[in-house]
């Protein structure tokens, strides 16, 4: 049984777009700042030196072997059992992590919105589990969410790929407005401290700090191997599964950059002459 060929370069690029910009950069922004320092900037840039590499690879392969499976298939092809069944198991746990930091995330969130709008969801959400009100509204979120996208899924790739351009779209439009924002905040004279400031010391967390960092934030680059997966159920796969590779990290590796140079350079810290990456 073969599936329908429904998405073209624009859809499986956002999926590949949608996934390096989801939770990580919502998410671990921070923590890598805090461990890298102003640093922070050229961990996304080499990280996304690091992934162009293996992307190469991906892109090879996923126009050789246009079929769903990514990685799982073509170690099913290169390598004795049970290298192919040990590798999708692998590939099934990981993408199990990357999906509840991304749910986990969004529910967080979801429930910082709902205070700053006024909505006091704790009371809202039953109260079906005894642990903490706020983590208990976070997670029923999360259960909520991944079920509405797993709904999208069932219905097929052509929904899919539909739904997934338009929330990447959506995150697309909000991450350019804080960039454009902050850096008009940087510029403007509007800060209570010169944002140079923010970025001395740029290496004062030292290389051990980059690697760790590096390896903290590698996970929020992984979409492109979403776009290999999905090989199956793309147009002209050996045309635009390349292409909607290197398009998603073109894309995503600045995006990347400016959040962690807006980030460290327009946040005012809360005590004078403080880090604001600290």
């Amino acid at each position: 049984m073969e599936l329908a060929r429904d998405m073209g370069l624009m859809h499986v690029t956002m999926i590949g777009v949608g996934a390096m910009i989801g939770a990580g950069i919502f998410v671990l922004t921070g923590l890598a700042a805090g461990i890298s320092g102003p640093a922070l900037l050229l961990v996304f840039a080499l990280n996304g030196f690091v992934t162009g590499l293996t992307a190469m690879s991906y892109a090879e392969l996923g126009s050789c072997f246009p079929e769903a499976g990514g990685g799982y298939l073509w170690v099913k092809e290169a390598l004795p059992q049970p290298n192919g069944f040990l590798s999708g198991w692998i590939s099934w746990f990981a993408h199990a992590v990357a999906c509840s930091l991304y749910a986990v995330a969004f529910g967080a969130f979801a429930v910082d919105l709902f205070h700053i709008s006024g909505v006091n969801i704790e009371k809202i959400v039953p109260g079906f589990l005894n642990i903490d009100p706020h983590v208990q509204a976070a997670k029923f979120i999360a259960v909520i969410i991944t079920l509405l996208f797993v709904y999208i899924n069932y219905r097929g790739a052509k929904e899919t790929g539909q739904a997934e351009s338009l929330v990447t779209m959506i995150k697309i439009v909000v991450i350019a407005l804080f960039i454009g924002f902050g850096i008009y905040a940087m510029f403007s004279g509007s800060l209570t401290e010169p944002w140079q400031g923010q970025f001395r010391g740029f290496f004062q967390k030292g290389i051990r700090g980059i690697i760790m960092a590096m390896g903290l934030t590698f996970i929020a680059f992984e979409g492109y191997e979403i776009i290999a997966q999905c090989g199956e159920e793309v147009k002209n796969p050996k045309r635009n599964i390349p292409r909607s590779i290197f398009l998603s990290l073109l894309i995503a590796v600045p995006i990347y950059i400016l959040v962690a140079f807006v980030a460290i350079g327009a946040v005012t810290p809360p005590d004078p002459g403080q880090p604001s990456w600290q």
